[in-house]
């Protein structure tokens, strides 16, 4: 299965300087106030923070089975003022000017009044719902590239088999296998976490970041070098959406499945790899609430052992093709 990710960063030009400050005047359109105000402050976060259209597409056998557009924004509101309003029955465009902050910040400090006894609510709500939206939309992109976990995240390749007979006369097939990361997908994690990641600030030196993602791997393509990638975040539910992508129903298991020359399934069995059940070094380590470690250049090798008793042994007799594939533990129950 190939997977191909694009990212493609955009950016656009910031017009209408007023004073010290960069805002951009835009138009937004809908059936409230409220709406044509959502729809300008969008459209001036992607223009001025730049908008990074992620293309996901998925093909077997160079069919397209997939083709997913989402759209991500690293900016939010931090000021607006109203230019004019105009209505034509139930159909509202609103001309703002309209201030974007970058959100790659460390602290969630949205914005603070003029003095210690002010507070503008409504620069305080666009400033957070803008934000909030910022952060679902990495979400969203960091869910495209975490979709397919573990299938696309590993490749697992098998040697010849060796057919034996054990103490109890059942025929038990020997499978060799290597289990390891898939470098492309090492490769879109590092790009996604690149795009979304909390810039530290000043403090950020200082103060430890609530969530932090480091990938280490070498491009198979290098001979010698490889990276250590660390990515730090100023929330949770990010690191925790990873660790459950990867985690639970959605773990590393591998499954052999064996077919006659009709393509009729006899026989099918799942595995937990040594590297989850703690035989091996793991593939990567979640333990720690704060942190994800995932460590792209370890592999796995071993044997996987079908046995047979007598009253199948049709499915020896039969069996025209042995495959074994990645798929969530999810899949291992019918």
């Amino acid at each position: 299965m190939l997977r191909l990710l694009c990212l493609v960063a955009c950016f656009f030009f910031v017009v209408n300087v007023l004073g010290a400050e960069k805002y951009i005047r835009v138009i937004g359109a809908g059936s409230s106030i409220e709406q044509a105000k959502e729809n300008a402050f969008r459209t001036a976060v992607q223009q001025r923070a730049g908008a990074i259209v992620l293309s996901e597409r998925q093909s077997t056998a160079g069919t397209l089975t997939k083709d997913n557009i989402s759209l991500f924004s690293a900016g939010y509101v931090d000021d607006f003022k109203i230019i004019d309003i105009n209505q034509n029955g139930s159909n509202i465009r609103i001309t703002l000017d309209v201030l974007v902050a970058d959100s790659k910040i460390y602290n969630q400090v949205l914005n603070t009044g003029q003095s210690n006894q002010s507070f503008q609510g409504e620069r305080a709500v666009a400033a957070l719902n803008t934000f909030i939206e910022q952060k679902q939309k990495g979400d969203g992109l960091l869910d495209a590239v975490l979709g397919t976990y573990p299938q696309n995240a590993f490749i697992v390749s098998q040697k010849p088999y060796v057919l034996t007979v054990d103490s109890n006369r059942n025929a038990t097939l020997n499978i060799p296998y290597t289990l390891k990361w898939n470098y492309a997908f090492i490769a879109s994690m590092n790009e996604a976490m690149s795009l979304i990641e909390d810039k530290m600030s000043l403090i950020g030196l200082i103060t430890k970041p609530i969530s932090n993602v480091t990938i280490m791997a070498k491009n198979p393509k290098d001979i010698l070098f490889g990276e250590k990638n660390s990515y730090n975040f100023n929330d949770k539910p990010l690191l925790d959406n990873i660790k459950n992508s990867m985690r639970g129903d959605r773990e590393v298991r591998i499954m052999l499945e064996i077919f006659d020359n009709s393509n009729i399934l006899l026989y099918h069995t799942c595995y937990v790899p040594d590297s989850v059940n703690g035989r091996k070094n793991p593939f990567y380590r979640a333990g720690d609430p704060g942190m994800l470690i995932i460590y792209g250049n370890e592999h796995e090798s071993g044997e996987l052992r079908a046995t047979i008793d007598p009253t199948h042994n049709y499915v020896i007799q039969r069996a025209s093709k042995l495959e074994v594939s990645v798929i969530p533990e999810e899949k291992c129950h019918w």
